[in-house]
């Protein structure tokens, strides 16, 4: 057990399965003939190179970054300030951040009925401003797709609608399209408009090594290369990020095991009193609580060592827990765990609310006659 209490940690939606230990050595032995005194390629080519070849783009397409976090903020320092930004709300929070930092004009969208993802509400707020007119203002819109955290995953049709319907800059961050199966890369060749945002995190299993990247058209690119800072990628990063996208048998592998207990952990939530479950295309699952208050169910798991992640700031997501897919015995624990919990917690209600109706009985005053007025 760790320092807090945490033994399995289900809240950031990180890989269950590193880096295979093979890989590591052979990372270990390239570091060994890497000079440290030096520093590394500026431009990070052949790591550019290589994630071109493998999705089939031009390497002038692809801005490298110190994970996604890095690439959100360089898009926003070069085509936000002064701008409407529209996001979904709730969403990843580094949209809203990263969108004040850079002096932008933030819109927020919400989530249509039972959390799905509203196109039309986007279409419309990013046609309320004065675009079509001069180029700064021209809006930007940023879609997580597969979202987080609801795990909802819009079709391409939907997400070219938004590209044809507004011209706006859109920004699809597809953190996690490994483990939908499809993504949006295709229609960069029709859409001049568009920005896709991948990282390294998730499905590669190297969340500690910060490794990310936009793909956009060659134009974009060049105003990115603008803001973005010279050697953003230390030398370790670019061997690791390299050594996996050469040798991704691994990353294929985790993707499969994830999304197969993606389906059985969705399968066994919704099995549990109480509990439901939304349709997930991520490496997460939302679930409600419907009657119990996520507080005290988050609580109860941290109190037994589990770690799941709660939305205390945002009134939409009340009810609502996000649980990352780990191992089959993690998940297991887990699943124990909540139900435990539920079953606990059903419990108390049901005492309490036994003691209130037996408090009132033996409150009740006796009959009798009134010496006041009825009003």
């Amino acid at each position: 057990m760790t320092a807090c209490g945490i033994r399995i940690r289900l809240d950031s939606n990180e890989s269950p399965f590193d880096l295979p230990t093979p890989l590591k050595e052979n990372v270990l032995d390239q570091l060994r003939a890497i000079p440290f005194n030096r520093y590394p390629q500026s431009l990070a080519a052949d790591l550019k190179r290589t994630i071109a070849s493998r999705i089939g783009v031009d390497g002038t397409q692809v801005t490298l970054g110190n994970g996604l976090d890095e690439v959100i903020h360089i898009i926003l320092q070069t085509f936000g300030p002064g701008r409407r930004v529209i996001v979904q709300k709730p969403s990843f929070a580094m949209y809203g951040s990263a969108a004040m930092a850079a002096g932008a004009n933030l819109a927020a969208v919400p989530l249509g009925e039972g959390l799905q993802l509203d196109v039309s509400g986007i279409i419309e707020e990013a046609n309320a401003g004065a675009w079509p007119g001069p180029e700064p203002d021209r809006p930007m819109v940023i879609l997580c797709n597969p979202h987080n955290p609801t795990g909802g995953c819009l079709p391409e049709a939907e997400i070219e609608a938004v590209l044809r319907a507004t011209r706006a800059l859109v920004v699809v961050d597809e953190a996690y399209v490994e483990f939908a199966g499809v993504g949006v890369l295709p229609l960069l060749a029709k859409y001049d408009n568009l920005v896709v945002l991948r990282t390294m995190s998730k499905a590669f299993g190297l969340a500690g090594v910060r490794v990310g990247y936009s793909v956009s058209s060659p134009g974009v690119a060049a105003e990115l290369a603008r803001v973005k800072q010279p050697f953003n990628l230390d030398s370790l990063a670019l061997v690791i990020a390299q050594t996996a996208l050469q040798n991704d048998a691994y990353c294929k592998e985790a993707v499969a095991r994830i999304v197969e207990e993606r389906t059985r952990l969705t399968q066994r939530l919704s099995c549990i009193p109480g509990v439901t479950c939304l349709p997930s295309y991520a490496n997460f699952i939302l679930f409600g609580t419907e009657s119990a208050e996520t507080a005290e169910v988050h609580d109860a798991l941290g109190q037994r060592g589990i770690s799941v992640r709660i939305f205390p700031g945002e009134p939409m997501l009340r009810g609502y827990l996000r649980v990352s897919c780990g191992t089959r015995e993690e998940d297991d624990m887990f699943l124990a765990a909540l139900e435990s919990v539920m079953r606990d917690l059903r419990s108390a209600q049901t005492s309490r609310y036994s003691g209130v109706k037996d408090g009132d009985r033996d409150a009740r005053p006796q009959a009798g006659p009134s010496t006041s007025k009825d009003f």
